[in-house]
């Protein structure tokens, strides 16, 4: 019976409530909107199949050759290189079924099956949030087991989690992570919408992190109200500034060139320096780790004409690619003022206007004098 002692030791894949065939496994979300497993302990026989499916461990791996790759085509709709966009388009060409995040209408972060170009529009750019699996791990064994070959795109620790139920049929199974600086709480996200929805005294009819039109450097995300739209960065701040972290994301085991999936994506920061006049347009550019064989063959040709060029790793080693990410000192009162108090709190108390973001930026300006 899988039993969560400490918050670190689960990331909330849902894989073990997938596994379960007794259904006696549920994600209950906790007062961030981080889901854990809660077992019923009148249908559970203690098979330890949930225990045994748990994935969320180092893995052994050698570190996978790396790519700089741009798609010009792309470039506009897209957050980096385009690369995750052309990955999963090849996908659905050759037949397979592409799994991935997408922000639905009511603006929650869900995964969802794909099996057309057309149905892959919402599936591209970030979503800084954790996105609901449920059920999404059954979904793809059953589509496995049907004999259908599968692109799963995800974090790390939802690619291993997915991996580990495939079982022996892993074989037909694609993974692709990204470079994950760590998941905030869905519920953080629902209301920061909500309070700016009563900020701006209108419905919220879009949002979208990182603007492309706002430059590869921007953070800001992009709200739309109607026909007009705010830039906004106080959810960004929150974020970037690591107080609505997953505690599991912090302990992160997949933070390293050792990865769980075939293929790994992430922002290729650096490559101005690494591959001068490649991408020195501020538009964006794709770092891509080959881990394994297979996602060496499915990378080796697109129907587009990218960009590629391998890179040393060293060059363009990200900060994810070495540690996680190290919570803000005070990501701890944060959560408990969240919970208490609500989102309005913890902005004017931790946000970028707060007077503890006045005070160290003062302290960092007389550093500098000094």
């Amino acid at each position: 019976m899988i039993q969560i002692q400490d918050r670190k030791q689960c990331c909330g894949c849902s894989a073990c409530a997938d596994a379960c065939s007794r259904k006696a496994i549920r994600m209950v979300p906790d007062g961030m909107g981080f889901p854990y497993p809660a077992v019923d302990r009148d249908r559970c026989v203690e098979c330890g199949i949930c225990e045994s499916i748990c994935a969320f461990h180092p893995v052994t791996a050698p570190a996978g050759r790396a790519f700089a790759v741009r798609f010009p085509d792309y470039l506009d709709r897209s957050q980096s290189g385009g690369l995750g966009y052309a990955l999963m388009r090849k996908a659905v060409r050759e037949g397979m079924v592409v799994y991935g995040a997408a922000m639905g209408d009511d603006f929650v972060v869900r995964h969802r099956r794909v099996t057309t170009e057309g149905g892959l529009e919402p599936l591209r750019l970030s979503k800084y949030v954790q996105s609901d699996l449920t059920g999404i791990p059954g979904q793809v064994l059953e589509d496995l087991k049907a004999g259908k070959k599968v692109l799963f795109t995800g974090t790390p620790c939802q690619c291993a989690g997915i991996g580990a139920l495939a079982g022996s049929h892993r074989d037909a199974l694609l993974l692709v992570d990204i470079t994950c600086h760590g998941v905030p709480g869905p519920y953080v996200w629902r209301d920061y919408l909500k309070y700016m929805e009563k900020r701006e005294g209108e419905r919220l009819t879009g949002a979208l992190f990182r603007d492309p039109a706002q430059g590869w450097h921007g953070s800001r995300e992009k709200l739309c109200f109607g026909s007009r739209s705010v830039l906004n960065e106080d959810y960004s701040y929150l974020y970037f500034r690591c107080f609505m972290m997953r505690p599991s994301c912090l302990a992160c085991p997949f933070a390293s060139l050792s990865r769980p999936s075939d293929l790994t994506m992430a922002d290729c920061w650096g490559v101005e320096k690494a591959l001068p006049g490649f991408a020195d347009d501020n538009r964006g550019c794709s770092l891509m780790l080959v881990n394994t064989d297979a996602g060496s063959a499915f990378a080796a040709s697109f129907d587009e004409n990218p960009r590629i060029r391998e890179v040393d790793i060293d060059d363009v080693l990200q900060p994810n690619l070495q540690a996680p990410t190290v919570a803000h000192k005070y990501a701890p009162l944060f959560e408990r003022s969240y919970v208490k108090h609500g989102f309005a709190y913890v902005l004017r108390h931790f946000g970028k206007d707060s007077w503890n973001h006045r005070i160290a930026s003062c302290i960092v300006k007389v550093k500098k004098w000094l």
